[in-house]
């Protein structure tokens, strides 16, 4: 994703998500833990229109380029 943006998405394993959801887990150590780069080969990105940048553009037009 670098060529798009310098951050990568963390996305999280179905399996992760309680433990990431559960407002009463303060332990840092383990949910640092989850916060890893998605596997390279799990995304695509995709050119959009600059429409995309205001909610109110909200139609069909931009979803294509």
């Amino acid at each position: 994703m670098a060529p798009v943006h310098d951050r990568m998405p963390v996305i999280l394993p179905p399996e992760s998500w309680d433990t990431w959801l559960d407002p009463d887990n303060h332990d840092v150590e383990v949910l640092e833990k989850l916060l890893v780069p998605a596997p390279n080969d799990s995304l695509e990105w995709h050119p959009i229109r600059m429409l995309v940048n205001k909610p109110q553009n909200n139609s069909r037009s931009c979803s294509s380029q």
